[in-house]
């Protein structure tokens, strides 16, 4: 008997294949990547290479400032331009760096900027006098060691006075030198936070309760507390407490809003933003009434649970914007819009919140 299906085709086994696992995220070498952006950023400086300093960061990176305009942010390639110009109007720059401390993904990298000013530089014509003021950068690494966020604190008004272009008679912090020992590192491998953090915390919610008794409680009676957007250091609790008197009946309202820490023994560096109304007098002026907002970078120093030195950066013309200062079109450098029974050196760019609200 014969069949009239129709011969049957072979039909091929299917054989399972499993897709290779994903090759690990590479991970951050934190100690590398600092050291190689220290070395590096302060050569170009010195070199006066954007294209070497841009090269530091991801295509996609930014960099950060705080100012009379709000916040800005450009990225690597668009930021040369604006440091050619830098590098014309001080062909000596130099950013030397003097501390950094670390932890996760994150440095806060405090340094020195000198340099003589002998070209046009944002509309003002050459002076030829030197400029030396301290900044901070709060720089955050990609995996690859590659900089995704590079934020910028310093008084620009401390920089025009040293220029001689401020308002006449503001009182200016002295021209920095250019720093000749080594920059200190300090990079912690924990993941913990030590004391010192929770001690920082600690004393900004004090000062934004304005509760002068504890902030004077976490102060050594030596304290030192060197705003860099004012033109003196506060020196001794006594001192402290005297400015804590004024500012805390100047400044109601206060909000500070942390936008994150790095601790490493007795070392803590905080970025947050200060927020307040101004409805008392202080820095000579009267108030304005309104409510505004600066962008802060603090770094404290503890002993036995108590702040013995803090240093505090910040913008003073973001200041003088928030609070009504300064006319709309104002652009750091310009003098700022003089408010009421105001002193000859109150009107100024840099003019900020006391320091003691800001350790």
């Amino acid at each position: 008997m014969t069949s009239d299906a129709p011969p049957q085709t072979p039909t091929a086994t299917a054989t399972a294949t499993t897709a290779a696992p994903p090759a690990p995220a590479p991970k951050l070498d934190l100690e590398a990547a600092v050291k190689k952006y220290v070395d590096e950023s302060a050569a170009a400086w010195a070199g006066k290479d954007a294209p070497k300093l841009t090269a530091l960061y991801a295509a996609d990176g930014a960099m950060v400032m705080h100012g009379p305009r709000g916040t800005h942010e450009a990225k690597p390639a668009d930021a040369e331009k604006q440091l050619a110009g830098y590098f014309a109007a001080f062909p000596d720059a130099k950013v030397t760096y003097t501390r950094v401390v670390a932890q996760g993904s994150m440095a806060v990298a405090e340094w020195v900027f000198t340099g003589t000013h002998k070209a046009d530089f944002m509309g003002q014509k050459a002076t030829n006098k030197k400029t030396g003021y301290k900044g901070v950068s709060v720089v955050v690494f990609s995996n690859d060691g590659k900089v995704k966020r590079d934020t910028a604190y310093f008084d620009a008004g401390t920089m025009m006075g040293q220029l001689g272009l401020g308002p006449k008679g503001q009182p200016v912090r002295p021209v920095e030198a250019t720093p000749t020992v080594p920059a200190v590192m300090m990079i912690s491998k924990a993941s913990d936070a030590p004391a010192s953090d929770a001690a920082f915390r600690a004393w900004l919610s004090a000062n934004e309760k304005g509760d002068a008794k504890a902030v004077l409680a976490l102060a050594a009676d030596d304290v030192v507390i060197s705003s860099q957007y004012m033109p003196a250091d506060t020196k001794s609790k006594k001192a402290l407490e005297k400015e804590l008197a004024e500012a805390m009946k100047a400044f109601v309202d206060q909000k500070n809003t942390i936008a994150g820490c790095v601790a490493v023994a007795d070392l803590v560096a905080c970025e947050y933003t200060w927020q307040a109304t101004w409805k008392g007098p202080a820095m000579g002026m009267k108030p304005t009434g309104k409510t505004g907002s600066v962008h802060s970078l603090e770094v404290g120093q503890f002993k036995d649970g108590k702040l013995v030195r803090a240093v505090g950066y910040a913008n003073g013309a973001e200041f003088a914007a928030s609070f009504g200062l300064m006319d709309d079109k104002a652009k750091p450098g310009a003098e700022a819009k003089k408010p009421e029974a105001a002193k000859p050196e109150a009107a100024q760019p840099d003019a900020t919140k006391p320091e003691a609200k800001k350790p």
